[in-house]
């Protein structure tokens, strides 16, 4: 009996915290309508799913204290095989909420797709995201700018997010607003999102990509038309670091600069042991380019902004993994983007 009590305040607290009384629970604290739409087809199922649960728990309390051996009234009947109306309530039951939750899935993910535009007196603006190793980078091509580990759009305004990757796969996650979407290398997916109101929501990556991938957070921050148009007027300027003192100003954003984003993927200890027991040319050759690209980031990237940006950087770093299936030109810009990164480096440390 202990044991069973304390399964039901197990279950009761549990309860409470799927509510939203127990804090904060991100994804049942929506700040936009796709997810608020996916929060409630959530909550839906999870009401479904107790129908069942609730009256099983009920009756197996009730059961193990009907026919308990001190209940001498409790009927006995040791020949009893079946139960029409038993068959019919276990088995009807739940083919129906199965049913109910077949459609309810159907249902929201049509209408909840993030490839879906989201309908709205206002144009949709657009930003193009790729998941670099180990950051995030937003690209507006309509205002021409772009920043790193950091997001703005005006509030009540659709935003067309095109995701990639510039290394291994990634997961774009900002749980307020949407629910998360792949990035890949050669491949562009998308998501819509829209902010109620305005405020700060956090990002990050929700797929495991490397020893650096818990670094790669970063704020999306949802303002007024008047403050998104005065902080592109102010990056575009130069001058960003006016709206968010902490961030870094830089000019452009071209391939060679896209190049240096980059992190290494060993940690100091690593790399020190690499350069040691490196005896072969290849060993030698391994150990020397991780030792340029340096360890894996222990904190975030810092927010940076560009005032500038090369015209189709975003196409560029699809087409540079796509010329491998297609045999297309290698001399775009992006595709040599490592190769000057390397260069500049080389040149860095020997000066």
């Amino acid at each position: 009996m202990r044991q069973t009590i304390l399964a039901v305040l197990s279950l009761s607290t549990l309860a409470a915290l799927l509510t939203g009384c127990g804090g904060d629970m991100v994804l049942l604290n929506s700040k936009g309508p796709v997810a608020q739409g996916q929060s409630d087809l959530m909550m839906t199922a999870i009401y479904l799913m107790l129908l069942v649960v609730i009256p099983s728990i009920i009756m197996a309390l009730w059961f193990g204290w009907k026919y308990r051996a001190s209940n001498k009234d409790a009927d006995y009947k040791p020949t009893w095989a079946h139960s029409t109306a038993i068959e019919i309530v276990v088995w009807g039951v739940p083919v129906i909420i199965i049913g109910i939750l077949a459609y309810l899935t159907w249902w929201g993910s049509h209408k909840y797709d993030p490839y879906r535009p989201l309908e709205s007196e206002k144009a949709h603006l657009d930003i193009q995201v790729i998941a670099e190793q180990f950051k995030w980078v937003f690209i507006y091509p309509e205002q021409q700018i772009a920043t790193v580990n950091e997001v703005r759009f005006p509030e009540k305004t659709p935003v067309s997010f095109k995701i990639t990757s510039n290394f291994t796969m990634n997961s774009f996650f900002i749980p307020k607003l949407a629910g998360q979407i792949y990035a890949m290398a050669g491949m562009q997916t998308q998501l819509h999102v829209l902010a109620d109101e305005t405020g700060e929501y956090r990002g990050f990556s929700s797929n495991y990509s490397g020893y650096g991938f818990t670094q790669m957070r970063f704020k999306a921050h949802s303002v007024t038309e008047a403050d998104f148009n005065n902080w592109v007027a102010a990056v575009k300027a130069g001058n960003g670091t006016s709206v968010n003192p902490e961030a870094q100003q830089k000019t452009v954003l071209d391939a060679a600069e896209f190049a240096t984003l980059k992190d290494g993927d060993r940690s100091k200890h690593q790399i020190e042991a690499m350069l040691k027991n490196a005896h072969t040319p290849e060993e030698k050759a391994k150990a020397e380019e991780a030792e340029r690209k340096g360890p894996f980031p222990t904190k975030p990237h810092p927010v940076t902004y560009y005032s500038s940006v090369e015209p189709n950087l975003f196409e560029s770093i699809i087409n540079k993994y796509m010329s491998n299936y297609h045999g297309a030109d290698h001399s775009s810009p992006a595709s040599h983007a490592e190769t000057v990164g390397a260069e500049h480096a080389t040149a860095s440390v020997e000066e």
